[in-house]
């Protein structure tokens, strides 16, 4: 009975033996496999050599390859070639370009023999951030740092100095130190603005800026001079329609005494409340 149990021991340590054995070479095949695999993934023909850009207008084409191939010296699965023309991610190479250069809206990325081909959409100009507040009036030599804007509200870029009015400018609180990269406005609060201003405009009033002051509180300010030396603005909130808004604005300039008055004494307007409900409210200085 012992020699049994003792024989059957036996069989059972050889067998753990050569299960150890057959997983040994089998992890080092699998290690040398991969060895072999990176090892073919660096080999000069497998790699990335040249990039060309298509479809930039502002963004350099040398600044771009300078940053694609950073992106791909980057190991993929920390052995393989990074620019290798077979692994390389398409996905990194979007993410990463799209983060160093903001102006980049879309980016398809195409390969050919040792080369990437890059067809880039830039985002255009369409209106300014500023800031949080805007200098007064008659003190618009203001020497602030003021940022593009694309037509989705995402600020892309740095922009030198303007003379007031060429852009619309928009002045809000942004929490990050650096405002490259962020949305000043919900999308469609942005497009219900820009109907706004063209409404306004519509009526003779020549816009300047937005202000947001908090608490859903706005301000479309007018760029007229006026006695007081601020600019004149037009009140609402976020709680309203824009078409609310619109309607009670038309009501008041398209009819006396607004419409004389504006007519005759255009720069002691102060501003137009349509904040209230069914009322709207102006002033004019005395």
């Amino acid at each position: 009975m012992r020699d049994r149990i003792t024989s059957t021991s036996n069989v059972t340590k050889e067998r753990n033996r050569k299960f150890f054995v057959k997983m040994l070479w089998i992890l080092l095949s699998v290690v040398v496999f991969v060895i072999g695999l990176a090892f073919l993934s660096h080999l000069d023909k497998m790699l990335i050599k040249d990039v060309s850009v298509t479809g930039n207008e502002i963004l350099k084409e040398e600044e771009i390859k300078e940053e694609t191939f950073k992106i791909l010296s980057k190991k993929r699965f920390f052995v393989f070639a990074g620019e290798n023309k077979i692994i390389y991610s398409k996905k990194d190479l979007e993410e990463g370009l799209k983060k160093t250069f903001p102006r980049i809206l879309s980016i398809e990325i195409n390969i050919e023999s040792k080369k990437l081909l890059f067809t880039i959409v830039e985002r255009e100009r369409a209106h300014l951030w500023c800031g949080e507040e805007p200098p007064a009036y008659d003190d618009r030599s203001n020497d602030q740092d003021c940022y593009f804007l694309d037509n989705s509200g995402f600020i892309f870029d740095t922009s030198p100095k303007f003379s007031s009015g060429v852009y619309f400018t928009f002045y809000s609180k942004i929490e990050d130190v650096n405002p490259i990269g962020q949305y000043i406005l919900d999308f469609d609060f942005l497009k219900d603005i820009e109907s706004l201003i063209e409404g306004v405009k519509g009526e003779g009033f020549p816009v300047h800026s937005l202000v947001e002051q908090g608490d859903g509180q706005y301000e479309i300010l007018f760029n007229m001079s006026t006695l007081s030396g601020d600019y004149p603005k037009l009140l609402f909130t976020s709680d309203q329609s824009i078409g609310e808004v619109y309607n009670k604005f038309i009501s008041i300039v398209q009819e006396d005494p607004f419409k004389t008055d504006f007519i005759e004494k255009p720069n002691r307007l102060e501003y137009i409340d349509a904040r209230f409900k069914n009322r709207i409210f102006y002033r004019f200085t005395e």
